[in-house]
């Protein structure tokens, strides 16, 4: 018998590459779902075809009920495959690779689960892709960063990977293959042709855009890293005396009444009203050189490294509101020191400023005493609003509401 061309294998390969008994796999192929010839060979392919097979098996779906689904049009190979690829896998365990960095096994167990990732088992291969990026930590280790801080960067850079990978298959599923379906397509058709006309011409954007991203951030914090430490040195030389920068701000504001819009107008204008208001406190922190930490839903947590710049911001913000059609806010704003970490700020500073917030009304924002105290920024006082007990705060603590000078405009 002559050997199966490059592009095909013979049955005996198709069953070490899946696991499969050739029971099944001829079973596979008298259903239509492997395409087998008369020389028992099958093209490289069905490897993938029969994996994803096997994963719809494992939910329970008998194979002639996958036949039926893909004989009737209701369910398509086309983008099914993409469950059955396998990623090469490198020949070093995950136990060999804890060894080769000089760490316990428990440690790269706990960096994957940090990353998001699949927990690993010691006799289990690693992929190739990752043990390239995995050997980064070695480099970490012996520049004497200890595992605390390797697990803070696993965190970090996995959920905010994780947050953007999910919600890229949200926005495929929501936005681009939604207008198919309107046009009167099923779903599965509807899928296909995203996948087609929309999928793969865009190919990896989204990693490309992770990358591109990045770099764009990493010019920006590295870039004022890098003048920190020249300052120092020059400080040092006695030749420049470094700027004395005033403790920085944090700022909550929240929208008024959202959870009475959510009773009344239900979770899509909830929705919409989040979704905008994200794009208004984007625009401003971007404005006063602020720093948006987190989306709260119904709120943003602010960051500013200038307490007059959190002021101007949380008045853009309450001014900027109902021309959006948004409800009205409410902002709390407080300065001093705080802590950072894991991509956020934490601290007795955040917590007035969260308390305070809660303390201020409709359109108001209110600030805390040590805000007050280092000034207001040109064309708005402080109006002192009173003394209020604040949750989980001991003592009493003096508020006062920013408040535009007349004829003072929104910037």
């Amino acid at each position: 018998m002559s050997a199966p061309s490059p592009d095909r294998i013979t049955e005996d390969e198709l069953l070490e590459r899946t696991g499969f008994a050739r029971e099944h796999v001829r079973r596979l192929a008298e259903l239509g779902l492997l395409d087998r010839d008369g020389a028992n060979t099958y093209p490289r392919r069905e490897v993938v075809r029969a994996r994803a097979v096997a994963d719809l098996e494992a939910l329970g779906v008998p194979p002639e009920g996958i036949a039926h689904a893909i004989a009737s049009g209701h369910l398509s190979f086309a983008y099914l495959e993409v469950s059955g690829r396998r990623f090469p896998r490198a020949d070093r365990t995950f136990a060999q690779v804890a060894d080769d960095l000089g760490i316990a096994f428990a440690t790269l167990e706990r960096i994957y689960v940090a990353y998001g990732l699949a927990r690993p088992a010691p006799d289990e291969h690693i992929r190739e892709e990752d043990l390239i990026e995995i050997r980064k930590m070695g480099v970490l280790r012996e520049a004497g960063v200890d595992e605390a801080a390797m697990l803070r960067l696993a965190r970090v850079t996995g959920d905010a990977a994780r947050r953007v990978a999910q919600y890229l298959m949200h926005t495929f599923h929501a936005d681009v293959e939604e207008p198919y379906r309107r046009r009167g397509m099923d779903d599965n058709r509807a899928y296909e042709t995203a996948i087609r006309e929309v999928g793969l011409r865009l190919g990896r954007s989204g990693e490309d855009m992770l990358g591109w991203l990045l770099r764009r951030h990493s010019e920006t914090f590295g870039r004022e890293h890098t003048f920190e430490h020249a300052e120092a040195a020059l400080e040092a030389a006695g030749v420049h005396e470094r700027t004395q920068r005033r403790p920085g701000a944090a700022a909550f504001a929240d929208v008024s009444g959202y959870t009475t819009l959510t009773e009344e107008q239900g979770d899509d204008a909830a929705a919409r009203v989040a979704l905008t208001l994200a794009d208004l406190v984007s625009e401003i922190a971007e404005r006063h050189r602020g720093t948006v930490v987190k989306m709260l839903g119904d709120g943003v947590h602010f960051h500013f490294a200038d307490p007059r710049d959190a002021v101007l911001a949380s008045l853009d913000i309450v001014d900027g509101m109902r021309p959006r059609g948004l409800p009205p806010a409410h902002v709390g704003i407080e300065a001093g020191p705080m802590v950072y970490d894991e991509g956020d700020y934490f601290g007795r500073t955040v917590n007035l400023a969260a308390r305070i917030a809660s303390q201020a009304g409709p359109d108001q924002v209110f600030v805390g005493e040590e805000l007050a105290r280092a000034g207001m920024p040109d064309g708005v006082r402080a109006v002192e609003a009173g003394t209020f007990e604040l949750k989980g705060i001991a003592d009493p603590v003096r508020i006062h509401q920013a408040v535009r000078e007349a004829g003072q405009k929104t910037s």
